[in-house]
């Protein structure tokens, strides 16, 4: 597959040994899944690069929101508990740690905001701990789950537990994140119907269905189609 001409093309921003080091695991480990023919490499990436940027990283979800930010974008989140836990003009950093568990609760498998109980909203609840991860960005426990367990089917011993946080925010990690919700959503399938913007459409819809980012993840992906 032409996965190091790919890389360079959408993360030029990226150090050159990276590039290499993200190229050799996905050429490993890339048939175990789904990702193994320039077509799907290249809807793959093209995902990638719009949820990370043009730096090839581990990344994880910031939520330092303002206030007007953080209603705009949850509507799990009242003006009370905007106002006090976003950023504003005395206070440059949000809390992050309560944002998120309060927009993520009670979804995606993740309990109440204060799911364990203790009577705070802290870094052990489920929405800060399930927060967007990896190359493709997961976000909730249940997604977290059934990632891992892809993880463990497809890369036994592979030393990443996202679950435990065992090297979940290493570049392997990051790579086997993404490539793990790739296979459990069938989203190679999706990539074999070919090039057009209703296929690319297609995948965006199901790894990030609200988005208003489908133009721009089909630009990436137009940027490296002639490698296909």
């Amino acid at each position: 597959m032409k996965t190091r001409e790919m890389l360079q093309i959408l993360f030029n921003a990226s150090d050159s040994k990276v590039l290499d080091e993200v190229a050799n695991v996905i050429n490993s480990l890339g048939s175990h899944f789904g990702i193994n023919t320039n077509l799907r490499l290249a809807h793959f990436l093209a995902q990638v690069r719009e949820e990370i940027g043009s730096k090839f990283e581990p990344r994880i979800e910031s939520l330092n929101y303002s206030e007007s930010s953080v209603l705009k974008t949850f509507k799990q989140i009242t003006p009370a508990q905007a106002e006090q836990y976003a950023r504003d003009e005395d206070t440059p950093v949000a809390d992050q740690v309560a944002i998120a568990n309060i927009v993520y609760a009670n979804r995606m498998g993740n309990g109440n905001a204060d799911s364990n109980g203790n009577g705070k909203l802290d870094k052990q609840d489920d929405g800060y701990m399930y927060r967007g991860r990896g190359t493709l960005q997961i976000t909730g426990k249940y997604n977290y789950q059934e990632v891992q367990k892809r993880i463990d089917k497809y890369y036994p011993n592979s030393g990443v537990n996202i679950l435990t946080g065992s090297n979940v925010d290493s570049l392997l990690g990051s790579i086997l994140i993404g490539m793990g919700f790739w296979i459990w959503k069938d989203l190679y399938r999706l990539a074999d119907a070919g090039t057009s913007k209703q296929v690319v459409d297609s995948i965006t819809a199901v790894i990030n269905k609200y988005t208003s980012s489908y133009d721009k993840r089909y630009s990436h992906f137009t940027s490296i189609s002639k490698l296909i």
